[in-house]
């Protein structure tokens, strides 16, 4: 079957996203059941042009006494030292915000609440299976603003499943079979490779990691190299949000040809209490897209993003992810699992593709997390806030 090949003009390269201050959607939250908190307002550059107008009143002001001249030089010292902090607090506290432990890199708010985790060494769960389910280079946990866990790792329906991941399915590199996605096939891996650096920004971070697709476990024969970056604001609200631009490009000079078929792309597996049935014996967890489309009835539509909520200890929480206007094949068609957890953006849905030597395959996500019920005006808002900038 011919591919179609991924070239410039298809794939754009990665630009700024929106800070947290141009996109903030609104005060409310995305949980329906939350009470809106606003973000502090401190501007440090407004602080930075607060002393030079403050000397120059001292100085251009007709200050006869002879006491407030003597204390000028005191008054021009203390400026700074009242300001100063203020004004690069935030690019100290964002380092505090990541912290880098043996098998994981953890993220966190200015109050201490996590946000995620991404994984550099198999977690202990990995231990209770076999060795070809273990993996590294996602995200897990993605937590609620209140601490709920959003994310599954290691479902006893698909072990293969890991929290926030990229896998291609069924794939060939060399005219030889390839897979990422169904682990137990043995016929690729994706692992963590580095933590290549953490960037602080006036008001994000950015932190990038390198993950790499060989073809197998046990193989160092690297066909793909990904690159994450995931740039998180560094005032949370209500919700947590980051953006995540993956960029892969060819090891070799060879392609990877990504055939016609029904999943396989940026995914996420949800918490595993949302696999429960209820009284109407469907499953806890609900999915919705932006066209109002449910995993009943949505399942290879073509949505601007997804929500899937659902209890955690008897409280309701979520997550959105959104997909850029950016992406090849936008908008790309969804995969939503009737029955468990799990969604992913799957672009060879009707036709296959190939990520070509020297041409980057780039793609841009969204991610929200809330507590409560979603908020459907208060999403969508929010992706045309962030497609805008």
């Amino acid at each position: 079957m011919a591919s179609e090949r991924v070239d410039a003009s298809s794939v754009l390269e990665a630009t700024s996203l929106s800070s947290s201050n141009r996109a903030s959607i609104c005060s409310s939250s995305l949980g329906q059941n939350n009470q809106a908190k606003k973000p502090s307002t401190t501007n440090s550059v407004v602080l930075a042009k607060t002393i030079p107008l403050l000397i120059q009143f001292i100085y251009l002001n007709d200050l006869l006494s002879s006491k407030l001249i003597r204390m000028k030089p005191l008054i021009l010292f203390l400026l700074p030292t009242l300001f100063l902090p203020s004004l690069f607090s935030d690019s100290k506290a964002a380092y505090d915000l990541v912290i880098e432990r043996d098998d994981s890199i953890n993220v966190r708010t200015f109050d201490g609440r996590p946000i995620f985790s991404y994984l550099t060494k198999p977690s202990r769960e990995a231990e209770k299976h076999e060795p070809h389910f273990s993996r590294t280079g996602y995200l897990h946990p993605l937590y609620s603003p209140s601490g709920k866990i959003i994310t599954g790792d290691y479902a006893p329906d698909h072990p293969h499943q890991h929290g926030l991941f990229f896998a291609w399915t069924k794939s060939s590199f060399r005219d030889q079979p390839t897979e990422f996605w169904n682990q137990k096939k043995k016929l690729g891996d994706i692992r963590f490779h580095r933590f290549l650096e953490k960037r602080d920004h006036p008001s994000f971070f950015s932190l990038q990691f390198e993950q790499i697709f060989t073809s197998g476990k046990d193989s160092d024969m690297v066909i793909l190299k990904e690159n994450w970056e995931i740039r998180v604001p560094k005032k949370q609200t209500t919700y947590f949000q980051f953006d995540l631009i993956s960029t892969q490009t060819c090891a070799t000079q060879d392609p990877l040809l990504i055939e016609k078929y029904h999943y396989g792309g940026m995914a996420i597996r949800g918490n595993k209490q949302w696999i429960e049935t209820g009284a109407d014996g469907k499953p806890l967890g609900k999915m919705i897209t932006s066209e109002g489309k449910s995993q009943e009835n949505g399942n290879h539509t073509r949505p601007r993003w997804v929500t899937m909520h659902g209890p955690v200890d008897g409280q309701d929480c979520g997550v959105v992810v959104m997909n850029h206007p950016d992406n090849f094949r936008f908008p790309q068609w969804v995969r939503l699992h009737p029955k468990m957890p799990y969604f992913v953006y799957a672009p060879m849905v009707e036709k296959p593709f190939s990520i070509e030597p020297d041409t980057p395959y780039i793609s841009k996500f969204r991610y929200l997390t809330y507590d409560g019920t979603p908020d459907h005006q208060v999403i969508e808002g929010s992706w045309k806030e962030w497609i805008k900038n």
